[in-house]
């Protein structure tokens, strides 16, 4: 009787706390999209690290199996994003090659190939940002933006297109995505002077041309239907009332008439995407009054490397002078702190769950070749 009384006290104090616990915690709106935003990214990190491995080289004898790791191929690391919401490392090389590299660090789930030939030669790459789980952009150092989508499983560079409104004394670097107003933005430091901006980059639709003839005839058109949209006289006003029964008539008959099919099905008409292009928006200065003496005085110097974004600031670094500056984009104002000397000369930052990581390492990659300079 006592087993039974402490086994069935037990079982109901589960029941009521399953009860309760789903009551006071999984029926709250807030919790409920945090658990479906999770399987949605587990879904999404599934399709991503289920692509095919990029080819290996050939092995010169088939009894010599090449088992190369598909990591040694990524060699002089320009660029490096860590994307959460697909559990993985995205990376640019200065061979201009663009892998993803699975969340552990220890497989290729997919690999691409730059166009890098002809006269239009890819730069240094200067940023790289992760917009949606299809879709990257990176930017190189002379303003060229490089659209990268994912399509049926792999990656696909897409046309190439110069930002417009740059001027040959910027020196931009970093790359970020402002999600409120839809634009892309860089860091820029004017060369010769100590003044640094953010530049905000907005795509825009490309305005079709209209040839000089038709510009012309549509002026008038337009003159002619004002004309004739002028009240008409007492005559003919009387000649149109007479004539509306004819008029009526003809109409009728010229709509069941069928046009010798020179009307084009809605459904064969296909409506081709607009044009766009990149478009410096705007500049906004950043104040330094706030810096200690000696970290204004660094700043003199100062020569950026990454850009990374945590909590409404942006983050760059000054490798050569060991120093982390932070920007308010809302105050528009940059200070800096000191960091360890671990990160000196390091080629790029990125973040990943909320600590921010500096490329120090970039000839092959490895975690260890990343570092934290929280």
């Amino acid at each position: 009787m006592k087993r039974s009384y402490v086994l069935y006290t037990t079982l109901c104090a589960v029941v009521v706390g399953v009860i309760l616990c789903y009551i006071f915690v999984f029926s709250d709106e807030d919790i409920q999209r945090q658990i479906a935003s999770t399987f949605e990214k587990i879904d999404i990190q599934t399709s991503h690290q289920t692509a095919s491995l990029p080819p290996v080289e050939a092995a010169q004898d088939d009894e010599d199996i090449d088992t190369t790791d598909a990591l040694e191929q990524i060699n002089q690391i320009d660029e490096v994003y860590y994307s959460d919401t697909i559990g993985a490392y995205l990376v640019l090389t200065e061979q201009a090659e663009f892998f993803e590299v699975s969340g552990n660090g220890t497989r290729v789930n997919s690999m691409l190939q730059l166009e890098n030939t002809g006269k239009a030669r890819l730069d240094d790459f200067i940023g790289l940002r992760m917009i949606e789980e299809d879709l990257v952009y990176a930017v190189t150092a002379n303003g060229t933006l490089i659209t990268i989508e994912r399509e049926e499983g792999r990656w696909v560079e897409r046309p190439r297109k110069q930002i417009n409104g740059l001027v040959s004394e910027d020196r931009i670097f970093g790359l970020g995505y402002d999600r409120e107003s839809n634009r892309l933005f860089m860091m820029n430091r004017l060369a010769d002077t100590p003044d640094l901006e953010l530049l905000y980059i907005e795509e825009r639709e490309i305005e079709p041309d209209i040839p000089a003839d038709e510009k012309s005839s549509e002026e008038t058109d337009a003159e002619t239907g004002t004309e004739n949209t002028e009240k008409p006289s007492d005559d003919t006003a009387t000649e149109s009332v007479s004539t509306n029964d004819n008029t009526a008539t003809e109409t009728a008959v010229s709509e069941d008439v069928p046009d010798n099919g020179q009307d084009t099905p809605e459904e064969e008409v296909e409506e081709k995407e607009p044009e766009t292009e990149w478009t410096l928006d705007s500049r906004q200065a950043l104040s330094a009054d706030g810096m200690s003496a000696s970290i204004q005085q660094k700043f003199e110097r100062f020569e950026g490397v990454g850009l990374v974004e945590r909590q409404g600031r942006i983050y760059v670094l000054d490798s050569e002078e060991l120093v982390l500056y932070t920007v308010n984009p809302e105050e528009e104002t940059i200070n800096g702190q000191m960091v360890t000397p671990r990160v000196y000369d390091s080629t790029g930052m990125f973040l990943q769950d909320n600590e921010i990581f500096a490329i120090v390492h970039p000839e092959v990659f490895d975690l260890d070749a990343f570092v934290s300079v929280d």
